[in-house]
């Protein structure tokens, strides 16, 4: 008996298809040690780190699997993260208890960022019931073929030392970690243009 293979479909999300993208994040990083850093408590996580995801996706291109399990942001060159209502909403509802540590890694993580234009994938993710099928590859592969029709390098933070293999699989390199007392340790990856 043949097994079809798994047939992944891509595409940038309109605005209907937006929503759903940034759901299928925010589900994705339930689990995320660094990003249960900002809010430990499950409940608190589901409370605000939806709108933290949204603050980054409101410049973002949104990429999605048209069967909504998998989803990437992609930030173009010169687009950036207004930084101040990010900084307001993570100052709001932070935990009081954590927000030094928190801000002190934020600080590290943006010295490590490359000023030269790329791209940059602040999020990837697939929900849980459909990892390990490829989903997560086909999207970077997706917006990796963006960045190489722009001849242009593309970023990233790896928030998990499992997921470096497959950053490396397709040309990222640890150009530094993100290393600071109570934050989670991150790789910042660079790939160069092609």
């Amino acid at each position: 008996m043949l097994i079809e293979p798994l047939a992944l479909h891509v595409v940038t999300a309109d605005l209907t298809g937006r929503a759903d993208a940034l759901a299928t994040i925010v589900e994705a990083f339930e689990g995320d040690p660094a990003c249960r850093t900002l809010w430990p408590e499950r409940a608190a996580f589901r409370r605000h780190f939806p709108r933290f995801v949204e603050l980054f996706g409101g410049p973002a291109q949104v990429d999605r699997t048209t069967d909504g399990a998998g989803a990437a942001l992609w930030l173009a060159p010169g687009v950036e993260v207004d930084p101040e209502p990010l900084m307001a909403y993570l100052e709001a509802k932070l935990p009081e208890d954590r927000k030094d540590a928190l801000f002190a890694g934020l600080e590290v993580q943006a010295a490590l960022h490359p000023h030269e234009a790329h791209w940059y994938l602040p999020f990837i993710g697939v929900r849980a019931a459909a990892q390990g099928r490829g989903i997560g590859a086909a999207l970077l592969a997706h917006g990796l073929t963006r960045a190489d029709r722009d001849g242009l390098p593309a970023y990233l933070e790896a928030t998990s030392r499992r997921s470096v293999p497959l950053y490396r699989r397709f040309g990222f390199e640890t150009i530094g970690i993100v290393e600071s007392p109570g934050y989670p340790e991150i790789f910042a990856m660079w790939r160069p243009a092609r």
